[in-house]
């Protein structure tokens, strides 16, 4: 009774807070101020997990991978664990991301863990209960991408790789919106430090092209997490080299069509987060940096920017107000949200 509790305790915990979690693990200012703006993490109730409460039990929990009847359950606890201590305990989170890639076998466990669900997805037979488990996997991942040691290990390994067909993949089912999620998450965290050899992995690897499409076809916080890989990504001088390169101009092109019809979208639907419009109004600015990417921007920028669609949206947002008055000087545009003085 005590474990069905538990089980029902932690489903609640992440119903209610796992975006929230997700997005902590992006460092954007934006989502600083969105959050506050709505104090949602000042409203949501602490999760008490009394099934785990020292870091001592986490060698323990990870040798019950080895039993598949005790995975699940494990799998579901230190999960729990590690999102609750992320901040208020790093130094046991990052032990732990050592011990998880670094213990026998228990790398293994968690792509076969992957693989498992991957075959459901091609046979058509996913469950609630199954992205659920995954996503307490893919938990595990994020704690080994968040290490600076770890995550290069991580990424030479290529198990990162087996995240793309969770991000491309379209399911009819609700919940496998927050897998797709998670798995972006992963690859945000490994992408967010800039490290050069990272973000080469991410070039060779497709990832621009990866997070285009989730964001074409993936929820609110997935269209957020992809904007924010691809801002990391062109962050850095080979990654804006690569989307910029004349030999490539196809993904320039396809990733400005991408941002073009988002924000037409969100002239429509302002309820959606603003982070959104501050992740796409950076990428326009990092482009600007590049001499094709400039003349892209100049020559293909949303009406919507210029004419003042997002006038509620810039008041509520000074960041926001100060980014687009940044691009808009970049590219020699006249802010039309501005009346004209009279003469």
């Amino acid at each position: 009774m005590a474990d069905n509790e538990d089980m029902q305790e932690i489903d609640n915990f992440w119903e209610d807070a796992w975006e929230e979690i997700t997005l902590d693990f992006l460092d954007s200012k934006i989502d600083q101020d969105f959050a506050v703006q709505n104090c949602r993490k000042s409203e949501r109730k602490k999760h008490k997990n009394r099934r785990m409460n020292k870091a001592t039990e986490i060698p323990n929990l990870i040798l019950q991978f080895q039993e598949e009847n005790c995975r699940e359950s494990a799998l579901r606890k230190l999960s729990t664990f590690l999102l609750e201590k992320r901040e208020e305990d790093p130094d046991n989170y990052y032990w732990t991301a050592h011990i998880l890639y670094n213990s026998c076998g228990t790398m293994t466990i968690l792509l076969q863990e992957l693989l498992t669900f991957s075959r459901m997805m091609v046979d058509g037979n996913l469950t609630r209960r199954a992205s659920k488990r995954l996503i307490n996997v893919l938990t595990l991942f994020q704690c080994i991408a968040a290490d600076k040691v770890t995550r290069h290990s991580f990424v030479k390994s290529s198990v990162p790789s087996f995240l793309v067909p969770l991000i491309l993949f379209k399911a009819p089912m609700e919940e496998f919106e927050n897998v797709r999620a998670v798995a972006l998450s992963v690859i945000g965290i490994l992408c967010q430090a800039r490290e050069s050899d990272i973000i080469q992995w991410a070039v060779e690897n497709n990832m621009v092209e990866v997070c285009r499409i989730s964001i074409e076809i993936g929820n609110e916080l997935c269209k957020v997490i992809g904007m924010h890989i691809i801002e990391a990504i062109m962050q850095d001088d080979s990654g804006l080299s690569h989307i910029c390169n004349s030999m490539c101009n196809h993904l320039l092109e396809e990733l400005t069509a991408t941002w073009y019809s988002l924000v037409t979208f969100l002239t429509v639907d302002q309820d959606y987060s603003p982070r959104l419009l501050f992740h796409i109004i950076r990428c326009y600015i990092l482009l600007c940096d590049n001499v094709g990417g400039y003349n892209v921007v100049k020559g293909s920028l949303p009406e919507p920017i210029i004419n003042g669609s997002f006038h509620d949206i810039r008041e509520r947002f000074p960041l926001i107000e100060s980014l687009i008055q940044q691009l808009l000087l970049t590219v020699g545009k006249i802010d039309r949200s501005i009346p004209a003085s009279p003469h």
